[in-house]
């Protein structure tokens, strides 16, 4: 997809036995350039074959003026949705959806130090914060990663990324905490990347393991 003045595409990576290893999105470097001046989003499929089918499709939103709450995230950055549901039934969660943004998945399934914010967002589904996060705690927010749910399904992960950062050109990996049970199978996440290869911005899922 056309992004700013570059594009976005997503991938996937594999081991020899054809085992997905990570799930990603990567970003020209002119992407991050002429970027909207308001709201914007795009969305992406990943290639449907094999192991890979447990990621359905990836948003990715642009918030030139950050969102709430703005003390902490009134900075523009990207959201990264990585979906385990089809962009039809995303579209369906609707502002009133409060009974369904409440239902929070089982607590063996919320990975330690993990907190549902109240609400939900349309066309997203209710947010989960790591509460030890830096720039929950007195830092100032480069990036952090999110868990969705909506009606007692946990639905997408999400690194949330300031354009700043990005631009610092980085090269980081990130451990997740893992919940001490998983609701389906499928190719979940145990870090997540962030890292400028030269040429591209690469925001990733890794360490991918499969667990029923």
């Amino acid at each position: 997809v056309h992004i700013g003045n570059g594009s976005g595409r997503v991938w996937i990576s594999e081991d020899l036995q054809g085992n997905p290893t990570g799930i990603g999105i990567s970003l020209t470097e002119n992407a991050l350039n002429s970027l909207p001046g308001n709201m914007a989003s795009w969305v992406l499929y990943p290639p449907a074959h094999g192991a890979t089918q447990f990621y359905k499709h990836i948003a990715i939103d642009w918030n030139p003026m950050g969102h709430e709450p703005m003390a902490i995230y009134g900075i523009p950055h990207f959201d990264f949705h990585f979906y385990t549901i089809s962009n039809d039934d995303r579209m369906m969660i609707g502002p009133n959806d409060s009974t369904q943004f409440a239902n929070a998945p089982a607590a063996q399934y919320v990975p330690p130090m993990y907190v549902q914010i109240p609400g939900g967002v349309p066309m997203m589904g209710a947010h989960w914060i790591d509460v030890t996060s830096p720039e929950l705690n007195g830092a100032l927010f480069t990036k952090t990663f999110i868990w969705g749910s909506y009606d007692g399904d946990f639905i997408f992960w999400e690194p949330m990324i300031t354009r700043d950062y990005l631009l610092s050109h980085p090269h980081d990996e990130v451990s997740l905490n893992q919940p001490s049970a998983f609701q389906h199978d499928g190719w979940y996440p145990t870090k997540y990347a962030v890292d400028f290869d030269g040429n591209a911005y690469n925001i990733a899922l890794t360490g991918l393991a499969f667990q029923h």
